[in-house]
C-alpha cells in the first residue's frame, strides 16, 4: 500500500509522515518511508555513491541545474527509491515523503513542457491515497528557518519576496491538481495533532477497504 504526502515547501509533509508512521507502527503495521533524498544512503543505494554531498548543498545544486536536466535528476532520484522494496507486498505500508507531485508542479513553473512533465509523472506507480497539505506562502515562510534556491524561484539570493512569489504560483497549481486528481486536501494551518487525526481517519478508511477485499 502506497500513501503519498504532498504539499508546497513548509507545509509539514515530513512532520506528518513521521507522526503517521509512529501511529501505524503502534498498531502493529509494518511501515517504511520512501524519500528521494535517500539516494545519499550508499548502503541501500550503492549505485548512487557518486552523490557524496551534504543534503542542503545537494538541494541548492539541484536548484542551479538548467532546463529538463533538473526535472530528470529529480525524477531519477524518486524512481531509484522505489526499486529496493516489494511494493506489491500488501502487508506493508509505504509512506511517500513528497513523491513526484510538488516537483512536477515546480518544474512546470520553471519552464518545462507541462505535457512532458505529466506524461513522465504517469510512469510512477500510482499511490493508493494522496494527501495535499495546504499552507499559505506567508505561513510557510514564517515556519522555515532557512531557504534554498529551489524553493525561491531559483533566486540565488533566496530573497523572501522570491520565496513568496514562487510558492504562490506553486500552491495554485497544486490546488488545481488536487481537484483534478482527487487528492485529499488537508489544511496545514491547524494544530499538528488535528492534522494527524484527519489523515489517520482517511488511512483507516483505506485500510478497512483493503481488508474487505482480502
Amino acid at each position: 500500500m502506497l500513501i503519498a504526502f504532498s504539499g508546497c515547501d513548509g507545509a509539514g509533509k515530513s512532520t506528518q509522515v513521521h507522526a503517521v508512521k509512529r501511529m501505524l507502527e503502534e498498531r502493529g503495521y509494518q511501515v517504511q518511508v520512501l524519500d528521494k533524498w535517500d539516494v545519499r544512503d550508499h548502503q541501500k543505494f550503492p549505485e548512487c555513491r557518486m552523490i557524496n554531498i551534504e543534503l542542503e548543498d545537494l538541494k541548492n545544486a539541484v536548484g542551479e541545474m538548467e532546463g529538463p536536466s533538473r526535472a530528470l535528476f529529480l525524477f531519477w532520484a524518486i524512481g531509484i527509491t522505489m526499486t529496493r522494496d516489494d511494493l506489491d507486498d500488501r502487508s506493508k505500508i509505504y509512506l511517500l515523503d513528497g513523491y513526484w507531485m510538488k516537483h512536477a508542479a515546480v518544474e512546470i513553473e520553471y519552464g518545462c513542457d507541462p505535457a512532458w512533465i505529466e506524461q513522465t509523472a504517469r510512469q510512477f506507480r500510482p499511490a493508493d491515497l494522496t494527501f495535499y497539505f495546504d499552507v499559505t506562502p506567508e505561513v510557510a515562510f514564517e515556519r522555515k528557518d532557512d531557504f534554498n534556491v529551489y524553493e525561491c524561484g531559483r533566486d540565488p539570493e533566496c530573497r523572501p519576496a522570491s520565496f513568496l512569489a514562487h510558492q504562490t504560483k506553486l500552491r495554485a497549481r497544486m490546488l488545481d491538481w488536487s481537484d483534478r486528481f482527487g487528492w485529499q486536501v488537508v489544511s496545514s494551518l491547524q494544530d499538528q495533532a488535528e492534522i494527524t487525526k484527519q489523515v489517520m481517519a482517511q488511512i483507516d478508511q483505506l485500510l478497512a477497504s483493503a481488508h474487505e477485499q482480502v
